[in-house]
């Protein structure tokens, strides 16, 4: 009981942050590959396309629909460079040390401040990444967060939980035929479906998305460096 506890903080603080500035569920499956890796990706990745999608839906007007072609057509690229990855590793130690790896890029990318502009080359760029690795290991924002970076605040959270959903689904798609995604992996998201409600529903508060967008940006990237630290640590013990 205390675990499904434990993971529901996890889900909650994950679903709050992908709701206030649009990036930032797959912050438990840093902690969760540690703690269970089966539920990384499937899980995460499941839980994502129901969180995602609501919120895109409550943001209908402020999606900036032109972008979704180009960066959903890198999604697809993405995530089907990452199905030979996947369905060789997963389970394995090479596993961990693919997530960890990509974790720290996830950092590096999300730390470095780069000036770059939402053009249909790069949203396509940043999909291919996004698709990789958020099928991978159910972190994927980073990426399509930077090109992001200079657009207004509500475009970019409303685009991007729009983005998520959509790659998200295909990505799920994916993992039900590679057979990582079974009922079994469905009712565990069930019982843990509340965390997402209310995290969504904190997440689109003004102090808390002030909050979150102003405080726990270096939190986030503090606690997925550490976590991609301490799964290559395991995997080469």
């Amino acid at each position: 009981m205390e675990f499904y506890y434990l993971v529901m903080f996890l889900i909650i603080v994950g679903a709050i942050t992908q709701s206030a500035i649009g990036i930032g569920f797959g912050i438990p499956a840093c902690f969760l590959v540690l703690l269970e890796p089966t539920m990384v990706p499937s899980c995460i990745v499941l839980m994502g396309t129901f969180l995602a999608f609501s919120n895109a839906f409550l943001s209908l007007k402020d999606i900036i629909t032109e972008d979704l072609a180009y960066s959903f057509s890198g999604r697809v690229v993405g995530t089907l460079i990452s199905i030979p990855l996947i369905t060789l590793t997963i389970g394995t130690k090479s596993f961990l040390i693919i997530f960890g790896v990509l974790l720290l890029i996830t950092v590096f990318l999300s730390a470095k401040k780069w000036n770059v502009i939402a053009t249909k080359k790069n949203v396509t760029i940043a999909g291919v990444c996004s698709g990789f690795m958020g099928t991978l290991t159910g972190v994927g924002g980073p990426p399509m967060a930077i090109v992001y970076q200079n657009s207004s605040s509500r475009n970019v959270v409303a685009t991007l939980n729009m983005f998520f959903g959509i790659g998200a689904l295909f990505s799920v798609l994916i993992l039900i035929y590679i057979d990582l995604i079974n009922l079994r992996e469905v009712m565990r998201c069930l019982l843990l479906t509340p965390g997402i409600l209310v995290g969504i529903i904190l997440g689109r508060q003004k102090i808390v998305k002030d909050y979150v967008s102003f405080n726990l940006k270096k939190l986030i990237l503090i606690i997925c460096f550490v976590s991609a630290i301490l799964v290559l640590t395991q995997a080469f013990i």
